[in-house]
């Protein structure tokens, strides 16, 4: 039915979920050195690196947490509890699937949509926390809506999927 255009769109969007999951891990390795340097400034220099926190806090972690959450449902690899579903027949495993991936939309989508709308205001004002480093927070305010909206994109392709399923009354 919808398979080989479910496929051929999820082939499609592996490359968006690639980059924004690339972009999360080359992260990690400057927000580990900021810690780091910021720590053995503030405990054996006795000067601490200025706006590591805020950086860390207001910008890198936000990146490092919304950007990979399209990446890692489509590797099916967030926590699934199946102490109940596991005997259930094949076509309601998939109807349960399916429940799922609806709630996950919505919800996601809410988050999106707010993250969009706050992501807005805050580029429309400059958004910025003042320091001795003025940083610039209206920036990772784009990345809530950016993760959250690949998240739902996903989730529509494994919904299609997970639809399939339940017509053909299997388990995916």
């Amino acid at each position: 039915m919808f398979s080989r255009v479910t496929e051929r769109i999820a082939r499609a969007y592996s490359w968006v979920m690639i980059v924004l999951m690339g972009t999360a891990i080359a992260v990690l390795v400057p927000m580990m050195f900021l810690v780091a340097g910021d720590v053995i400034g503030r405990y054996l220099l006795k000067q601490p690196i200025p706006a590591v926190f805020e950086i860390n806090s207001h910008f890198l972690m936000v990146l490092v947490v919304f950007f990979p959450l399209a990446y890692v449902h489509r590797r099916k690899e967030h926590v699934f509890v199946t102490v109940f579903t596991e005997r259930f027949p094949p076509r309601a495993k998939a109807a349960l699937d399916t429940l799922s991936v609806v709630i996950g939309i919505i919800a996601f989508g809410l988050i999106g949509w707010h993250g969009l709308d706050v992501a807005l205001v805050s580029t429309r004002v400059g958004d910025h926390i003042p320091g001795i480093i003025d940083v610039p927070v209206w920036i990772s305010k784009w990345f809530v809506p950016i993760g959250a909206f690949a998240l739902c994109i996903e989730l529509l392709i494994d919904g299609t999927r997970h639809v399939e399923a339940v017509i053909r009354g299997e388990s995916r």
